[in-house]
């Protein structure tokens, strides 16, 4: 029975007792129609509400809708600049006059574009829109851990910064997929660097355990407060202290998003000008994406752990 033929309803009831002459003196006929006046009133608000919804309920529909075909049009416009940036990278290659030493360097431009191309790929998959789901593939994080911090600490190189490396000596095979890993790593490792303005040690400590891999990320920055430590994953949100730095507050929403989508977690502990600590969980098995969210936050200091004897990278 719809909202309207209850209204309906009640009226015709309470019409049948003001006309019934047993009831003409009946103290309780005024209260009842006091009662039903303000139930069809209630009602009528209902009835409202529900327009409403049902307003907003396509209205959000559009905007997914317009927001899908405008990262289909935004990746379709990626997808030429990439493409010159990878064929003026391959004819630097070919290239006899170009110094030895930097074909490490175009090799790594190569490597991004295609990273970059691979992830369009990915999105322009309409059931994948949004989603980047994953496709697990087994392969060694702790080579690939290894890669982007050679990769980053050459880009970083003469801003002071030191890298460290522990428990990536030998091989962590975990199933995934590689690529969406290693924007969450990269993120981690480039936000490491920025927001170390002054330099300072970063360091990257992998281990395993109780079936699963944990990657912390630690540096020696500028942190964050506990307001925004608990945002800190939302998206497009940035910490109040991060102003003077370039940034869309996408990736560390992105790095979230991709852990939840592994069945892993992603946490954050820090203070202000005390530096930060990143901490990636993911399982050493393949389960099913979680369910939960996943970023928890602490506004505990990072920990301190004592000296290692490993090399430094």
């Amino acid at each position: 029975m719809t909202m309207r033929s209850q209204e309906q309803e009640l009226r015709q009831w309470i019409e049948r007792l003001a006309e019934d002459p047993a009831n003409a003196d009946n103290p309780l006929l005024a209260e009842f129609q006091k009662l039903a006046e303000r139930h069809g009133k209630l009602l009528h608000q209902f009835r409202k509400i529900a327009k409403i919804s049902d307003r907003l309920q396509t209205e959000t529909k559009d905007m997914a809708r317009q927001q899908r075909q405008f990262v289909l049009m935004v990746s379709h416009e990626f997808r030429t600049p990439l493409a010159i940036i990878d064929s003026a990278s391959q004819l630097l290659e070919l290239e006899p006059k170009l110094p030895v030493s930097a074909m490490p360097r175009v090799g790594k431009i190569r490597n991004a574009v295609q990273r970059m191309l691979h992830l369009i790929e990915r999105c322009l998959t309409d059931e994948r829109l949004g989603t980047a789901a994953a496709r697990p593939m087994a392969f060694d994080l702790a080579a690939m851990l290894t890669g982007l911090v050679a990769e980053i600490g050459a880009s970083a190189a003469g801003h002071g910064h030191r890298f460290e490396l522990h428990g990536v000596d030998r091989p962590v095979p975990i199933p995934g997929d590689r690529d969406l890993l290693a924007v969450v790593f990269s993120n981690l490792l480039e936000n490491a660097v920025k927001y170390s303005p002054k330099g300072g040690t970063i360091r990257l400590d992998l281990s395993t355990g109780e079936g699963q891999v944990t990657v912390r990320v630690a540096d020696e920055g500028i942190g964050v407060n506990a307001a925004d430590a608990a945002r800190l994953f939302d998206k497009y949100f940035r910490a109040s202290n991060a102003a003077g730095t370039t940034g869309a507050g996408l990736g560390l929403h992105l790095a979230r998003c991709i852990v939840d989508t592994h069945g892993g977690g992603i946490a954050v502990a820090s203070q202000p000008g005390q530096g930060a600590a990143f901490t990636v969980r993911l399982p050493l098995a393949r389960t099913a994406p979680a369910q939960a969210a996943s970023a928890a936050v602490s506004t505990e200091p990072p920990v301190t752990e004592p000296p290692v004897t490993e090399p430094a990278s």
